[in-house]
């Protein structure tokens, strides 16, 4: 079996200098784009190496992004959608007085009402839609305390939160 001979190697010079951003804080570290010396607190890691916050362009999620258009649509959506489904939430808990179904029929609103935003708004997510969701969910429980009485609507309270929850875990 043959040894291979060892490969020389070259001295690597490794410069220290000040960060731009960060004066008075020491850096070896460089962006992969661009060279410029960055600290271990100003850099980003991106999947080819280290990256100053210029080069990496860090920019929010589309899916994230609501425009003015997307949110009014979404508001109108929520305000019309609290409407309809607090007067057919309150005609479907008049006959289940107990309570018990109550929690599965405001969860199947609750689902419901998610979807509709998903809609309205092109699929957008984040705490925008979530909020709005949640805002709606409420009204939509609001609106059944007057049709029924507050005795009945109580039990859909406990619905109006699984339903939170709903769009929580769906427009998250």
């Amino acid at each position: 079996m043959r040894e291979t001979p060892p490969v020389p190697t070259m001295p690597v010079m490794v410069t220290v200098t000040q960060c731009p951003r960060d004066p008075g804080v020491e850096t070896a570290l460089r962006c992969q784009s661009c060279d410029n010396p960055i600290c271990p607190r100003c850099l980003v890691q991106g999947p080819v190496g280290a990256k100053c916050r210029d080069c990496a362009r860090v920019m929010k999620s589309p899916v994230y992004t609501v425009t003015a258009n997307q949110f009014a649509r979404s508001a109108g959506a929520a305000l019309v959608g609290s409407v309809v489904m607090g007067v057919v939430w309150g005609l479907l808990l008049v006959p289940f007085q107990f309570g018990f179904l109550a929690i599965f029929i405001g969860a199947g609103l609750g689902y419901a009402f998610t979807r509709l935003l998903e809609v309205a708004s092109g699929r957008k997510r984040g705490p925008v839609m979530v909020t709005l969701a949640i805002i709606g969910i409420a009204l939509a429980w609001g609106i059944t305390v007057p049709l029924i009485g507050f005795h009945v609507a109580r039990f859909g309270i406990i619905a109006a939160a699984i339903g939170a929850y709903f769009a929580y875990q769906n427009l998250r």
